[in-house]
């Protein structure tokens, strides 16, 4: 999953996505500088617009998936 996850931040041009995880919540990523996911942690960072971070263990990551251009997270 983390190198899904990497493969779309890195992506030309970027399109948005959807991190779910195994207790149903979804993270729509709108923009690749407010998401690390660095090869050397567990983990993958969000930072939302709002200031909040969230630390989601790649274990817990049920499915990533390219969001619809129009549809805005809950």
């Amino acid at each position: 999953m983390k190198t899904r996850i990497r493969d779309l931040l890195n992506a030309t041009p970027f399109r948005p996505f959807i991190i779910r995880t195994a207790d149903g919540r979804e993270y729509r990523i709108d923009h690749p500088d407010f998401v690390l996911a660095a090869s050397d942690t567990p983990q993958v960072v969000i930072e939302e617009p709002d200031g909040r971070v969230h630390f989601l263990s790649v274990l817990l990551i049920s499915s990533v998936e390219l969001a619809s251009p129009d549809k805005k997270a809950a």
